[in-house]
């Protein structure tokens, strides 16, 4: 007899769900079976990943009373982020550490407490620590703490455990290029770059067109549906899934309003202002995802990407009229920014006490400055979390120092605090999803550090009586 999975049980009990017009959770019209929590909230969770990674220590650096200030300048020269003068850093309230000057908006948002920064955050899995960005962000992604597993991503097994309701019209979206690697696997998740061209539109003039003048003139759009109206291979499922997304989207306008150009487009609220001066896609996608927060979609994921944050060569600083690592942290400053005040205000309540933002980047660099003013591959980092629900106004973590003998290898930030620890507490008090380790499979020891507000679950791995399939481990 052949051992059948937990994955291959559900498909089967799943059958009448494909055959009823489509395999994901999306527009499922029968009920999957319960394998999650009693009820998941209504809560999004935004992954904002800084891919290049981000300098740790410039973001934040040791402010003026830091007892690793010295350290700090004996390492950095051309990279250094002064405490006085011209492109002071910013002092932070209750703590020694300091913020880059140009992320005003952030220290706002902390002084608000809605900020927080999380300090030695990283990898501690695998030993040895990785360097590469593809492999590094990879293992960060698929959440295995040593490899890529089976190809599916942290987020995925989340939207699996996360007891979701049956019918999700927009459960997750990636925004960027490609797929985010945390969602493969996943049937819940679109991926595009810009919400505006999520459409078929790219055809004869008369795509669009419905005339009633003409009989039988309608819109090649809506003659879509009749090419994948079946559901008897992937292929067909995943037009008709496509399909479904593309029919929910298509009727919003995700312009920005403008008076006479766009009148039906969108308003943001609160005086949010996502026009920022460097990297205006990034603000582009965030005020997407905050349109889509407020239409009230269902949408309980969205990844989000900043890059270029590679600085080997050229670093900057903010006393030089060039300043690379500055423009970066000013998209990311003025982005969030505009995000949260957008939310924070609309019309429907303040939508930031159930949006969760969490920064992460694949690693830190290192302590010393290279000769080419810029910073090579590290290891410990700084993560970010921001949301009405987050217990901001703090930066939470340790490290050990900056000396030579306080370096992981004599060279980096140690990581004190596991990335997933972060995640896995906003998974649970702010997604009521307990299932971390089937999340993070190799992951144990959870203990809240205190960064979200909510109920705690008890952690579990829901999937373990399917581990070895129904005849059991023998």
């Amino acid at each position: 007899m052949s051992k059948i999975d937990r994955r291959d049980f559900l498909k089967g009990c799943g059958v009448a769900a494909i055959a009823a017009g489509s395999s994901s959770r999306a527009f499922a019209y029968v009920a999957p079976p319960d394998i999650g929590p009693a009820a998941a909230t209504n809560d999004t969770l935004v992954i904002v990943f800084l891919r290049g990674a981000m300098d740790g220590l410039s973001l934040l650096p040791p402010g003026a009373s830091s007892p690793y200030r010295a350290d700090y300048v004996a390492a950095r020269s051309n990279t250094i982020i002064p405490v006085s003068g011209t492109g002071a850093a910013l002092p932070l309230n209750g703590t020694t550490w300091a913020l880059h000057p140009r992320a005003s908006k952030l220290r706002d948002l902390y002084n608000q407490n809605r900020l927080a920064f999380i300090v030695g955050a990283g990898q501690a899995q695998p030993i040895p620590v990785i360097r590469s960005h593809f492999d590094a962000q990879a293992n960060l992604e698929f959440g295995f703490g040593g490899g890529t597993g089976n190809n599916v991503g942290w987020l995925t097994r989340h939207l699996i455990s996360g007891g979701l309701p049956a019918v999700v019209p927009l459960p997750a979206t990636s925004f960027g290029s490609i797929t985010s690697s945390s969602l493969l696997g996943s049937s819940d998740a679109i991926t595009m770059a810009s919400a505006s061209d999520y459409r078929l539109d790219g055809f004869h003039w008369s795509w669009d067109d419905v005339d009633q003048d003409v009989p039988g003139l309608v819109g090649a759009v809506s003659r879509m549906n009749s090419l994948w109206n079946g559901n008897a291979t992937l292929l067909e499922s995943a037009g008709v899934e496509t399909l479904a997304s593309l029919d929910l989207l298509r009727p919003i306008n995700f312009g920005l309003y403008h008076a006479t150009n766009n009148p039906g487009g969108y308003q943001p609220t609160g005086g949010a202002n996502y026009d920022i001066e460097y990297n205006q896609d990034f603000a582009d996608q965030l005020r997407n995802i905050a349109q889509i927060i407020k239409l009230n979609l269902g949408m309980r994921i969205a990844t989000i990407d900043l890059g270029s944050w590679d600085t080997h060569v050229g670093q900057g600083n903010p006393t030089q009229s060039y300043d690379w690592f500055g423009n970066m942290v000013s998209s990311l400053s003025d982005g969030l920014s505009a995000f949260y005040t957008d939310l924070a205000s609309s019309g429907a309540g303040n939508l930031m006490n159930k949006t969760s933002v969490i920064v992460v980047s694949e690693f830190g660099r290192r302590v010393q400055e290279n000769a080419d003013s810029g910073t090579d591959h590290g290891y410990g980092n700084v993560m970010l979390a921001l949301g009405g629900s987050v217990n901001g106004g703090q930066v939470y973590g340790s490290i050990p120092g900056l000396g030579t003998a306080q370096l992981y290898q004599g060279t980096d930030v140690a990581v004190t605090t596991d990335y997933r620890r972060i995640i896995s507490e906003a998974l649970i008090r702010r997604m009521a999803n307990p299932n971390i380790y089937y999340v993070f499979p190799g992951y144990s020891g959870y203990t809240p550090m205190g960064v979200f507000q909510g109920p705690d679950l008890p952690p579990v791995g829901y999937d373990q009586i399917f581990a070895h399939g129904f005849e059991g481990p023998g």
